[in-house]
């Protein structure tokens, strides 16, 4: 899940996306709005990344199970934004590391 954000301008689009969409530190009352989608024009303008490269990065992270997609047949794009689940089971998964297991 990781390796997917090995390459700078997938690292980008991530960044962004986990900025706009994700609703860490959003208040109980705000948690009842849905989450947006970011479209790849939002990111291409947050990221001065062309639409090809939004749309490799997205397609990375897609295959690592870091988003979640709406696709809009009737315009022919995708929309993403990141998957909460990932990220905690991301979390989960890496607590622990580095720390000792044993006593010595």
């Amino acid at each position: 899940m990781i390796d997917a954000l090995a390459e700078p301008e997938t690292l980008l689009v991530f960044g962004v996306l986990a900025v706009r969409t994700s609703r860490a530190g959003v208040s109980a009352s705000d948690q009842v709005r849905s989450t947006p989608y970011v479209t790849p024009f939002g990111l291409m303008r947050a990221t001065s990344l062309s639409r090809d490269v939004v749309e490799a990065a997205a397609a990375r992270l897609k295959r690592a199970g870091l988003l979640e997609v709406l696709v809009d047949d009737e315009r022919g794009y995708e929309s993403w934004r990141v998957s909460e689940a990932a990220l905690a089971a991301a979390t989960t998964e890496s607590v622990g590391v580095g720390s000792r297991t044993g006593r010595g």
